[in-house]
């Protein structure tokens, strides 16, 4: 008799697979474990106090959670995106962000037009408008000392984010910056031509985010 036993090796590969490219799409799972936990707690925990110091916990938790913060890899609009002479496609890495609550670091790689690096501490996150205000610090490749923004949006599970190219150098205050029309400079509905807008260019492809795991 012949039987067909399941290569447990090949699901498990087949399960971490899966995961791993959920997690590069969802990089809020991580916030949502926190959640699970926290609640978990809460199920737990014998007295009222404790339970006021834990939902206290899950507000802190949900107040400073920010969708975007984490380690990217980024790539030109949507992954069927085509390309252009002055962008690659949608397949070809770019570079990377390093976001966090307190600087904003965007690494370009050289795809025919020279590396660069922006460096913006972080002046203020406004999660209602999806936009974050940046100062460029003195090791930026350029814009050093500029106020600008990059906005930010999400589109079948994927992340997108827009600098500022509505100044082209950007800003000399961040009175400026925060001034500037976002929905004049990007459209959030056209993720392969809808980042820098009326900036003097041709548009842009937004940038698609996908966790750096390697």
């Amino acid at each position: 008799m012949n039987l067909n036993i399941l290569n447990l090796e090949s699901v498990f590969s087949s399960t971490k697979k899966i995961i791993g490219d959920y997690m590069k799409r969802k990089p809020y799972w991580k916030f949502f474990i926190s959640t699970f936990l926290i609640l978990g707690l809460l199920n737990c925990s014998p007295s009222k106090e404790n339970n006021d110091d834990e939902l206290l916990l899950l507000g802190i938790s949900v107040q400073n959670y920010w969708e975007i913060e984490g380690t990217w890899n980024y790539f030109n609009g949507t992954k069927s995106y085509a390309g252009d002479l002055f962008n690659e496609n949608g397949t070809v890495l770019v570079g990377q962000y390093i976001i966090t609550k307190t600087k904003m670091t965007r690494d370009i790689r050289d795809t025919g037009f020279g590396a660069s690096k922006l460096i913006g501490d972080v002046i203020e996150i406004d999660r209602s408008k999806k936009v974050v205000y940046v100062q460029f610090t003195q090791d930026s490749t350029f814009s050093k000392g500029k106020f600008a923004w990059y906005r930010w949006t999400s589109k079948d599970g994927y992340y997108y984010i827009c600098p500022d190219l509505s100044g082209v150098n950007n800003q000399n205050t961040l009175e400026q910056a925060k001034a500037d029309n976002l929905d004049n400079f990007t459209d959030t509905t056209n993720i392969n031509a809808g980042c820098g807008l009326n900036s003097g260019f041709d548009p842009a492809p937004w940038s698609r985010l996908e966790i750096k795991t390697n």
